[in-house]
């Protein structure tokens, strides 16, 4: 018998100004952990997390009803990170990390990396934005006009065997019946959903799919 889905939301602390993409998205029905200042995204929309995850460095730690995890601030891993680990413990397999793509590139560049950790974990995970959705395809996926774009890339190992069913530029754009994306190509960016649905394989390695908006 599959695993049951068991979902959690995360909402980091980057600076982006999108809480009413955030209100859109969650509500406080939804099992909600706060990495750090992620807590005040939250509470800006009337919604208490159930448990917030910091050092609390950016922000105050709050006194509100919800279960709070203080970490030290000299620490090995992100709050972000520590968040996830925590929702994995917990039994959690399908995540959503919220306001985790901001003005700092080396935490942003951390958060995608999560993405490699859940996928060891046996987890699924995403990070969405109100312009972009990252997660990760390592068998057949399909995909829809969420988004307006979409590119593939080797994530962390190359990846063989490709290929793009319903999409505008396929294996065909290039002669081949199949496409070997290593890490460091650059040709499958800035792809499109051609019909009603795209359908995304690959024989061996991990694609990570970024769907976007501009």
């Amino acid at each position: 018998m599959a695993n049951k889905i068991k979902k959690c939301i995360i909402v980091s602390g980057a600076p982006n100004d999108c809480c009413d993409y955030l209100k859109n998205n969650i509500s406080d029905n939804d099992y909600i952990i706060a990495a750090d200042s992620g807590y005040t995204r939250l509470m800006s929309i009337g919604i208490t997390p159930n448990a917030i995850v910091g050092d609390f460095d950016s922000s105050n730690q709050p006194n509100i009803d919800c279960e709070i995890i203080k970490l030290p601030c000299e620490k090995a891993y992100c709050d972000t990170f520590e968040s996830v680990n925590l929702a994995i413990e917990r039994g959690f397999n399908d995540i959503t990390i919220y306001n985790a793509i901001g003005n700092r590139m080396d935490h942003t560049y951390a958060n995608m990396l999560i993405l490699n950790y859940c996928r060891e974990k046996g987890a699924i995970c995403r990070i969405c934005d109100e312009h972009n959705r990252l997660s990760l395809i390592t068998d057949k996926t399909e995909i829809y006009r969420d988004f307006d774009n979409f590119s593939l890339f080797a994530y962390l190992e190359d990846c063989k065997g490709v290929t793009i069913k319903g999409a505008h530029y396929t294996a065909g754009f290039y002669n081949l019946e199949k496409l070997d994306i290593k890490q460091g190509d650059m040709f499958a960016v800035s792809n499109y959903v051609d019909s009603d649905k795209c359908e995304i394989d690959l024989e061996s390695g991990t694609l990570l799919l970024i769907e976007s908006n501009d």
